[in-house]
């Protein structure tokens, strides 16, 4: 039965990712600042179908351009938060490269960064702030890596400069996808050597799994520093992640 249910989630996601590139090829560049958006966002909440996920989502993403800041445990979230509001997201370089996903994240408005590199922390705050003076809202996951989702790890603080330097607020955003015993379902997290295509087969098999976004008060910049304020989301956040039979 799961590989049954698998083969036919890999038929549907297949079909709906050649679905994207003719959109893509359609309408990218013709109705980018309309129509275009609201085509990814369809696409991005069926692509969370189509693997089984069923969302439950809490509060409202801000109308106004903003910082969205938010745990990491999976790709999944990425399809997820992009399904329900729509951020640029903040994503390494190498996902550029990935056969057809990188194309059609870079013509969705990805901000791509290249880290490890000398002045890679400077680029990165450089290309948030461009799109935040634009009036885009930008998601970016602080951790800076993925994680079982049983704990938040320490956000970086230097990624909330952007924030102060545009003078917009900081939403945080707490992502759950809880198991029976209300730790993270133990298929979602993409961590450690895992491969993107094991990792994808594990989901595609699966029947369940439950996500939860969580979209709490804004947080402003003003009488706060940057490193206070990270501190601040990251124990809003961590309060959502803890344990929840």
């Amino acid at each position: 039965m799961k590989r049954l249910r698998g083969m036919i989630r890999l038929i549907r996601l297949a079909l709906h990712v050649c679905l994207g590139v003719c959109m893509t090829v359609l309408f990218a560049g013709v109705w980018q600042a309309t129509f275009y958006p609201r085509l990814v966002r369809w696409w991005l909440s069926k692509a969370g179908r189509i693997v089984g996920i069923q969302l439950t989502v809490v509060g409202k993403p801000a109308a106004e351009a903003v910082l969205m800041v938010a745990n990491h445990i999976s790709w999944l979230d990425i399809a997820l938060l992009g399904g329900v509001a729509n951020p640029r997201f903040l994503s390494k370089q190498e996902v550029r490269q990935w056969p057809v996903i990188g194309w059609l994240a870079a013509k969705s408005g990805t901000l791509f960064i290249t880290r490890g590199k000398a002045g890679a922390a400077a680029q990165a705050a450089a290309t948030i702030l461009q799109a935040l003076q634009a009036g885009d809202s930008v998601l970016l996951f602080p951790e800076g890596t993925t994680t079982t989702g049983n704990d938040v790890r320490t956000f970086h603080a230097r990624l909330f400069a952007p924030a102060f330097e545009a003078g917009v607020a900081v939403q945080p955003v707490a992502l759950r996808y809880p198991g029976q015993d209300g730790l993270t379902h133990p298929v979602v997290p993409y961590v450690d050597q895992q491969s993107l295509w094991d990792n994808l087969k594990a989901l595609l098999s699966e029947s369940g799994i439950q996500a939860e976004i969580h979209f709490l008060p804004l947080m402003t910049t003003t009488g706060i520093d940057r490193k206070a304020l990270a501190a601040a989301c990251e124990q809003q956040i961590r309060a959502f992640c803890a344990l929840q039979p």
